[in-house]
């Protein structure tokens, strides 16, 4: 929907209708960044004359502090001042600044190829946000950044005076930034003038309502088929249009309740001894990330792992997970430890698959919580995957849906180790609350 709004992609029928010269700003769900632009060059790619001027701008004067000798260069940013000056660009280049300051981007040089994941959304988020738009369209968000950026976003969008449509998975998100809930449900959307937890109770208030209507139906419809089972017939035109709304109401079914996502796998024993990092140290050219960390993880921990973009909790991860080995120190995994990794790139997804087919991959058969056993048809199905499903290629299915089909692979092994990297990113809240 968001895809459509935005001009991303077609619809299938209908129209749209949009104000005229109206300027909208769009952050997909996944925004795919060319790792070879530098930040600077990605952040003003916008091709609005503001930006084009701006980026021109940025570029002369980040080559002028390079080289502050350089008469060339001076003589380029006295042109492009004036340019700035004449075109009243200094607002968008003081809230440009603003952004970027706000959302932690100060190395405007780094290539793209070189960020975490959490420094390429903040880059792909500034680009969106620094052009001066009439409607903001975001798609989750909150995927990626760290609090305090969240926080930062909230206070933005509070501010502005640009409409804003969203998509996130973030309960407490929404509750503060909107005042209008759309529900998609079963291919229908409903309004509801609030924010989620009004939104919550509203609902709860439609869902009694529809019991209510289709207890009365249910008790018409009887009424009506006695009448018909004591012989009626239709001599006239009344009893006729009678039996036809009873075909009617037969066939006006309600729609079908949503099913509920079931996580039920089995567990294996662990030992006493889980993890251990003895002295553990990790860095990146002249950048240390991880220096002299000494940590034992035990058989019932729950440890959460804070920190701001970049600071180095994907790689502390990774190097448990043993995708990457520490420079120095050691790390001990316990005899007993099934390690599974749900990493917030999906990295072992292959997109020319089909659904059904990865998940065969790790396991025919199935052992549930309760010791049942079960095929992979089956628990894609508990997973929320219809059978009409599980010959659809990956690479064709939602953001969320390959995060859901992500998470039922991970926890197929049966681990009794789970490391989580961002696992709320593109997660419906239903299956968030599950899997809480």
């Amino acid at each position: 929907l968001l895809r459509i709004i935005a001009g991303a992609e077609q619809a299938d029928s209908g129209r749209i209708s949009m104000a005229r010269n109206l300027r909208v700003a769009y952050l997909p769900q996944n925004p795919q960044l060319d790792p070879a632009l530098t930040v600077l060059e990605q952040i003003f790619q916008g091709e609005t004359p503001e930006m084009q001027l701006l980026r021109a701008y940025e570029q002369a004067a980040a080559a002028l502090a390079a080289h502050p000798g350089d008469v060339a260069l001076q003589a380029r940013v006295a042109e492009l001042v004036g340019q700035m000056d004449a075109s009243d660009a200094w607002g968008v280049e003081n809230d440009a600044r603003t952004t970027l300051s706000r959302l932690g981007i100060s190395e405007l040089g780094a290539k793209i190829g070189t960020l975490s994941g959490g420094q390429r959304k903040r880059v792909a988020m500034a680009s969106t946000l620094i052009n001066p738009a009439d409607l903001i369209i975001l798609d989750e968000p909150t995927n990626h950044i760290d609090i305090d950026t969240v926080a930062w976003l909230e206070s933005f969008l509070a501010r502005t005076s640009s409409a804003l449509l969203l998509v996130t998975h973030d309960r407490y998100f929404l509750d503060r930034v909107v005042t209008r809930m759309l529900e998609i449900d079963r291919g229908r959307v409903f309004s509801y003038p609030a924010n989620y937890s009004r939104f919550l109770e509203l609902k709860a208030e439609r869902a009694e309502q529809q019991a209510a209507d289709e207890a009365r139906r249910q008790t018409i419809l009887r009424k009506e088929l006695a009448w018909l089972r004591r012989g009626a017939q239709a001599r006239t035109t009344k009893q006729q249009a009678r039996i036809d709304r009873i075909g009617a109401m037969q066939a006006d079914q309600p729609a079908p309740q949503e099913s509920a996502l079931e996580i039920s796998v089995a567990a294996r024993r662990i030992g006493k001894r889980v993890i251990e990092l003895q002295q553990v140290g990790k860095r990146f050219a002249e950048r240390t990330l991880v220096r002299d960390l000494s940590l034992s993880i035990g058989p019932r921990d729950r440890l959460g792992i804070i920190g701001p973009n970049g600071s180095g909790k994907s790689t502390l991860l990774n190097m448990i997970a043993g995708r990457l080995q520490p420079d120095a120190g050691s790390i001990a995994v316990g005899e007993t430890v099934h390690l599974a990794y749900y990493d917030q790139e999906s990295m072992g997804l292959d997109e020319s698959q089909r659904v059904i087919d990865y998940v065969k991959e790790a396991a025919e058969l199935v052992r549930t919580g309760e010791g049942a056993l079960i095929t992979a048809a089956q628990m894609l199905e508990r997973f929320l995957f219809a059978p009409a499903m599980h010959y659809t290629p990956i690479a064709r299915l939602s953001g969320g849906e390959r995060r859901r089909l992500y998470l039922l692979r991970t926890l197929l092994a049966a681990p009794n180790v789970l490391l989580l990297d961002e696992p709320t990113n593109d997660l419906d809240i239903q299956t968030l609350a599950v899997l809480e």
